[in-house]
């Protein structure tokens, strides 16, 4: 029986896709189902007599984490998708492609590049995740600062994401043992024991997956939805797929129709506090192209490939709908962190500060306009008469300031000063009148020449 969970993400959430600690280590764009797994196995001691079949007889397999796109269960973009390079909007599906089609767009000047990026679902809406980086720094408890060379930082993907992945029970009967431990907040990824990693897992009742077609020519399209692991028959890693260590009893691989990419990584437990050996894997999303094989096969397909299936490896998806069209019409679309309003309720006193700061600058930049219009009409005063007049606007109101500076250019010492001076009239005129006298005494005090023996 397959059960399929939602994942969503209350805080941010860093996944790496390797266990290194320093370097430009590399992302995850979906949850391993190894994750999912270890959630439930902090309560392997609960178990008690059924510790065996859910952890290591296979008997319960914990799918990989895929992002909702547009509320829908999404795949990686098959590695048989191709755009041409200086015309991104144009995709193809490799595999169907002729070679006369494709020594025609050579012909064009026309290169193909291969979408690694990216998940889609099945109604071909295209969307990719995006990562917040915070900058950190190791504490010296004993000198109760930031450490010394020990800055660093994380890249983590943003609060609000939904997943859904899914859980295969061979006996329905685990089912509730399974999900007393699983469902509710849980921990995910690197970090977790400060700020990052808090998710809240829930049932769902049913999902829709991508239809499946029959291909021609007797060909059966592989879509791995998973991560596959392949041994031989001594139990060694393989990277290139054959039919014997796919599992299979007939067929052939159509090898100039078949697109895989691998990788090797050393997963970290945490139980034991070390690393486990190497594993080397084809990559999610890869596409193996098989012919002549039998019924039988194609069925057996369906239970999983190779290692590692309690962890959600060698999931493979037989001829899904999206590997049948020659060039598929990509929508891209922005993935949704579905926030709940309720979380992200505003601030009204910061809302506030921030739209009169706002207004603020507003008013300072038409102030600095106008009396970068007119102070050089001003000039003529000497330097004291200007610091008095800033001194006049520091101490007046809004309502008197224009009053004390007509009793001080009219009635003062320097009355000659002002004559034929249109002060007045411009700080009648403006919006700000404290502001812009202010500025403009300021701006006509620094332009006016020195003045020799001011002080007598």
């Amino acid at each position: 029986m397959i059960k399929y969970y939602k994942c969503k993400f209350l805080t941010d959430v860093v996944l790496q896709a390797s266990s290194n600690t320093q370097g430009n280590i590399a992302l995850s764009d979906f949850i391993a189902g190894s994750n999912f797994l270890g959630m439930v196995a902090k309560n392997y001691a609960g178990f008690e007599e059924k510790s065996f079949e859910v952890f290591h007889s296979g008997a319960v397999r914990f799918g990989d984490g895929h992002i909702v796109v547009n509320n829908q269960l999404s795949y990686k973009i098959p590695l048989s998708y191709f755009n041409l390079k200086l015309d991104e909007k144009a995709y193809f599906n490799r595999m169907h492609l002729s070679e006369e089609e494709e020594t025609s767009l050579r012909n064009e000047q026309k290169q193909l590049k291969q979408i690694r990026i990216g998940f889609m679902n099945s109604s071909f809406e295209y969307g990719s995740l995006s990562y917040t980086y915070a900058q950190k720094s190791k504490h010296s408890k004993k000198y109760r600062r930031s450490e010394d060379e020990g800055m660093f930082g994380y890249s983590s993907l943003k609060k609000g994401y939904e997943w859904i992945f899914k859980v295969t029970y061979k006996d329905e009967k685990l089912i509730s043992d399974v999900e007393k431990v699983l469902l509710g907040k849980q921990r995910l990824g690197k970090s977790k024991s400060v700020q990052y990693g808090q998710v809240m897992i829930e049932s769902m009742e049913s999902m829709n997956v991508v239809e499946t077609f029959i291909p021609d020519n007797n060909f059966t399209y592989l879509y791995l939805n998973s991560r596959m692991a392949l041994v031989d028959a001594f139990g060694n890693p393989m990277l290139t797929p054959s039919i014997e260590n796919l599992g299979l009893t007939s067929g052939q691989i159509v090898w100039e129709k078949t697109q895989v990419r691998s990788s090797s990584y050393s997963p970290y437990n945490y139980t034991r506090q070390t690393k486990e050996y190497t594993r080397v894997v084809i990559e999610k999303g890869s596409v193996i192209v098989l012919k002549n094989i039998s019924e039988h096969d194609k069925k057996s397909l369906k239970n999983g490939i190779g290692a590692f299936l309690n962890e959600g490896f060698g999931e493979v998806i037989v001829n899904p709908k999206f590997l049948e069209i020659k060039e598929p019409k990509l929508q891209e679309v922005k993935v949704s962190t579905n926030i709940e309003s309720s979380s992200e309720k505003v601030d009204e006193v910061l809302m506030e500060f921030l739209k009169a700061k706002e207004e603020q600058e507003e008013d300072s930049f038409a102030v600095a306009s106008e009396v970068q219009a007119v102070y050089k009409s001003l000039l003529g005063a000497s330097k004291s008469q200007w610091g008095e007049i800033r001194s006049l606007a520091t101490s007046s109101s809004k309502d008197n300031l224009i009053t004390n500076v007509e009793k001080f250019i009219s009635d003062g010492v320097a009355k000659k000063q002002w004559e034929g001076n249109t002060l007045l009239e411009e700080i009648k005129k403006s919006s700000q009148p404290i502001a812009f006298t202010k500025l403009v005494s300021k701006m006509c005090r620094e332009h006016t020449k020195g003045e020799e023996n001011e002080w007598l």
